[in-house]
C-alpha cells in the first residue's frame, strides 16, 4: 500500500505528464497547416489544421483556364492541402500518444483519401463549376397585381355633393 506522499508524487507526475502532452499537442496543432500547388503552379491553396481555407493564390496562367477547369483545379489542390494538414495533425497525435492510441486511430480514420494521378484527369469538368448560359435564363414572370374590385352600383344618395357623380354625362 502506498503512503500518502507516494500517492501524491504519482499523482503530480501524472499531471505533469498530461500537461506536457497537452502542450505538445497545442504546439503541433498551431504549426500544422497544409499547402499544395497544381503541377503547373497556377493554383496554390493553404489550409488550417481543420482543413479550412486560409489562402488561395492564382497566377495569370490560372486565369487562362475555363471556369470549370479552374474550379476543378482549385478543388483538387484544396483536397491535397487538406490531406497534408490532416497528416500533420495525425503525426502530432502519434508523437504524443503513440500510433496505437485511440486519439491517433480516430484521427487517421478520417484522413482524406490520397488522390491518384489518373483519377484527377477523370473529373467531370462541370462537377464544380456553373452551367454555361445559366445567367442567360429568363427571370420568372412577375405575378399579376391583384385586381380592383368592381365599383358598387350607385346608391343614389349623392345629394351632399350636388346630386350625382361628376363622371355621369
Amino acid at each position: 500500500m502506498k503512503t500518502p506522499d507516494e500517492w501524491m508524487r504519482d499523482f503530480e507526475s501524472k499531471i505533469a505528464d498530461a500537461q506536457a502532452k497537452a502542450a505538445a499537442v497545442q504546439q503541433g496543432l498551431s504549426n500544422a497547416q497544409g499547402s499544395a500547388s497544381s503541377k503547373d503552379g497556377a493554383v496554390t491553396v493553404t489550409v488550417a489544421p481543420t482543413g479550412a481555407l486560409t489562402n488561395v493564390r492564382l497566377t495569370a496562367e490560372a486565369m487562362r483556364m475555363s471556369h470549370s477547369q479552374l474550379a476543378a483545379e482549385i478543388m483538387a489542390v484544396a483536397r491535397s492541402a487538406q490531406r497534408s494538414a490532416a497528416t500533420q495533425v495525425a503525426e502530432t497525435f502519434e508523437q504524443v500518444n503513440g500510433a496505437g492510441s485511440e486519439s491517433y486511430r480516430l484521427i487517421t480514420e478520417y484522413l482524406p483519401p490520397a488522390e491518384e494521378e489518373d483519377e484527377e484527369e477523370e473529373l467531370e469538368p462541370q462537377q464544380f463549376g456553373f452551367e454555361e448560359g445559366a445567367d442567360q435564363q429568363q427571370p420568372p414572370a412577375r405575378p399579376e397585381p391583384p385586381r380592383r374590385p368592381a365599383p358598387r352600383p350607385d346608391e343614389g344618395d349623392d345629394s351632399e355633393f350636388g346630386g350625382g357623380s361628376i363622371f355621369r354625362g
